[in-house]
């Protein structure tokens, strides 16, 4: 495993300790790479219809790159086994309404997940998913996007122009962010009527690479594949043999709340002293700690782990910085 990582990647993964991030390898260039479209077929009028987002993936001949659904499949000795299914794929939502001092607000939520994350990357493992949220005030409009990985990794933010500047953290930027190593936006103009959000993954790692507003047209010359929209729950009771169901995540022990073969040796090695956490990396439910039995916390910082929550999410916002 150590020849596998090169004295360069150490170097980084030291100074992204430092900084709170989880990625080794640096993004590649993803020109001339083949790409996929995964939207959701125009219809429905609810509000997760309407403004659920377009994913743009490169290389999305590699199956590890498809956006796919978690199913259930049982080995000849019986054991069940837990795997993203890429032959048809499902994005999972839920509305969280919040209140603050300024007003009243609606997360829309959507979790994709892939197959895996390749090796030699420090988020290797399987059963990776994205989670995006969409935020919305009391009129309806987008406000702030907010994209992270279901392990609570690679937290982003990009606020739309809807969005007052008094919100905004102090000192935030309109030109531009890093995001351990990926180059984001730090403000898009707010969505019209025909437009939809973009949001392009890069390969492998599925980081997001860039976010935009566009007519629901765009990439018509991109094959295109259908998602079909499953509520959050539909995750605890995946459809098994003999009309049963079978739990995405863990649901006892120490593992509970953590996404079954969802393991991640490289960041527990590297990361796993500094967060004291075992489970570092390793993907997660998204809800209430005390039913799902885990955190979705967004910082390293072991301190941080109920202000940095994204499940309190008044709170999580008001930990980095925002104030809506």
């Amino acid at each position: 495993m150590i020849k596998m990582i090169s004295y360069l990647s150490i170097l980084l993964c030291g100074l992204t300790l430092l900084t709170g991030g989880c990625s080794l390898i640096s993004p590649v260039p993803s020109e001339s790479r083949q790409q996929g479209v995964y939207r959701l077929p125009e219809t429905g009028d609810t509000l997760l219809n309407r403004h659920a987002p377009i994913f743009l993936i490169e290389d999305n001949q590699r199956h590890y790159n498809r956006i796919g659904t978690p199913s259930v499949r049982v080995s000849e000795s019986g054991k069940k086994d837990i795997y993203v299914d890429t032959d048809r794929a499902s994005i999972y939502s839920m509305t969280q309404e919040f209140e603050t001092s300024t007003g009243r607000y609606t997360n829309l939520i959507y979790r994709v997940h892939f197959p895996l994350t390749p090796l030699p990357h420090l988020t290797a493992g399987k059963n990776v998913g994205l989670l995006i949220y969409i935020t919305l005030n009391s009129q309806n409009e987008e406000i702030l996007i907010t994209t992270l990985h279901t392990c609570g990794c690679f937290l982003a933010f990009i606020p739309t122009t809807t969005l007052p500047e008094r919100s905004w953290p102090t000192g935030w930027q309109k030109t531009g962010q890093i995001v351990y190593g990926e180059e984001l936006a730090s403000l898009i103009e707010s969505q019209n009527s025909r437009q939809r959000l973009i949001i392009k993954l890069r390969s492998e790692t599925h980081r997001v690479m860039n976010i935009k507003y566009a007519n629901t047209t765009a990439y018509g010359n991109i094959t295109s594949q259908p998602m079909h929209m499953e509520p959050m729950s539909a995750l605890a009771k995946l459809p098994a043999e003999n009309n049963q169901s079978v739990s995405f995540f863990a649901t006892e022990g120490i593992r509970k709340g953590i996404v079954k073969g969802s393991r991640k040796p490289l960041e527990m090695l590297f990361m796993g002293w500094l967060a004291m956490d075992p489970f570092i990396g390793e993907d997660k439910a998204l809800g209430p700690p005390d039913e799902t039995g885990v955190k979705l916390y967004t910082s390293l910082k072991f301190w941080a782990r109920n202000n940095s929550n994204i499940w309190f999410f008044p709170r999580f916002l008001q930990y980095w910085g925002w104030d809506l």
